[in-house]
């Protein structure tokens, strides 16, 4: 094992790598369902996994819960030993970047007529593009939304800037930043449910989904030794509840009613799981794909699709798929390889050098790195 790998946490990136398959899964059968297409991959998954475990339909949520819980852990081991200005510009520079690009050509794709967003239009203009590149567009009336599954990034922006102003105190105080998020996740579903505004109530979904990143920072926490189990565990189960009140709400969370119990079951993969030290988990494979699944999580709706909707008809859906899925692999690993890489190398040359530190605990905090 060499210096870099020494620390890492191996099981998180078998955690990123089935979590990015239940989002390509989710949304490929989302893609058959919506077409009016039978799937037997689906079938048989919504009858031997989802009705007996009743969970939500199309395993809707499953990835999404996953990568949260990994972003807040991971995030935790990183903000520890970063500053906040430093930590905020490092996840600025993995983030924005792709999901610009991304955005962008989800606007061309849109106005070529290959790509239907969220928010229905047939044809975007520049405004449109800066909205929803920006992630802006999520407050507006009416919405501007072109990659449907960007809410996620919202979700997880706002809580790395509270993360990145929080990080002196959880240096000091590690369990004080999120028994003080609690308070604001109160606040904040009280203030965002009922409320005609739409950037207000938007307030209410952040706040809906915040106690799951929370959650996945507690474990990261308890497993470093930073704070005790036994006021992780009760801390957790603050925000858990808070996540089950944001579900009775009703308002906030629409893809499926099993939202707590699915939590529930992906804390407990989380936690088995997190120390896991195997040939699979220490694989070139696993940690090359770990690496990707940001790219994958953003591109996969672009090139699958566009592909699915023109060559259904002509092929039929197994091949369809199989092209689909051979253009999502090229796809990702171009920009992977060409612009996630050397972006990320260029912003880290110009940072100022500084003591050796130990890597990172795997590939990045969720999808998003």
């Amino acid at each position: 094992m060499n210096g870099a790998d020494r620390g890492r946490m191996y099981g998180l990136d078998l955690l990123r790598v089935l979590a990015s398959l239940m989002v390509v899964y989710t949304h490929t059968a989302n893609w058959f369902a919506t077409r009016g297409h039978d799937w037997w991959l689906s079938t048989g998954v919504d009858r031997y996994v989802t009705a007996p475990l009743n969970l939500n339909p199309r395993l809707s949520f499953v990835g999404v819960a996953a990568f949260f819980l990994i972003s807040g852990l991971v995030i935790t081991h990183v903000a520890g030993r970063e500053s906040g200005p430093l930590f905020l510009r490092r996840r600025a520079s993995r983030i924005l970047p792709l999901l610009f690009a991304t955005t962008f050509a989800a606007w061309c794709l849109i106005n070529l007529g290959l790509y239907v967003p969220e928010s229905g239009q047939d044809s975007v203009n520049l405004a449109d593009l800066i909205l929803a590149a920006t992630l802006f567009g999520f407050f507006t009336t009416p919405e501007v939304v072109l990659l449907g599954l960007a809410w996620t990034l919202l979700i997880q922006v706002v809580f790395y800037l509270y993360i990145g102003v929080t990080a002196p105190l959880l240096r000091t105080h590690p369990w004080m930043p999120f028994a003080i998020a609690a308070a604001i996740t109160t606040a904040g579903l009280s203030l965002g449910t009922g409320s005609g505004d739409v950037a207000i109530h938007r307030l209410g979904l952040i706040a809906a989904y915040l106690p799951v990143l929370c959650i996945g920072a507690l474990i990261g926490l308890v497993h470093q030794g930073k704070v005790r189990p036994v006021a992780g565990t009760a801390l957790g189960t603050v925000h858990f509840m808070l996540f089950v009140w944001a579900d009775r709400i009703g308002e906030h969370l629409h893809t499926g009613d099993a939202h707590p119990r699915l939590v529930a079951l992906m804390i407990i993969l989380v936690v088995l799981v997190l120390g896991v030290h195997d040939r699979l988990s220490t694989s070139p494979v696993i940690k090359a794909w770990a690496r990707r699944t940001y790219t994958t999580y953003l591109l996969h709706p672009l090139c699958l699709y566009p592909v699915l909707d023109q060559l259904v008809p002509v092929i039929g859906a197994e091949a369809a798929l199989a092209v689909a899925l051979v253009v999502l692999v090229a796809v990702v690993e171009a920009a992977h390889r060409w612009f996630e890489m050397p972006i990320d190398r260029w912003v880290r040359a110009r940072e100022k050098p500084r003591a050796p530190v130990p890597a990172d605990a795997g590939s990045g905090p969720g999808p998003t790195g």
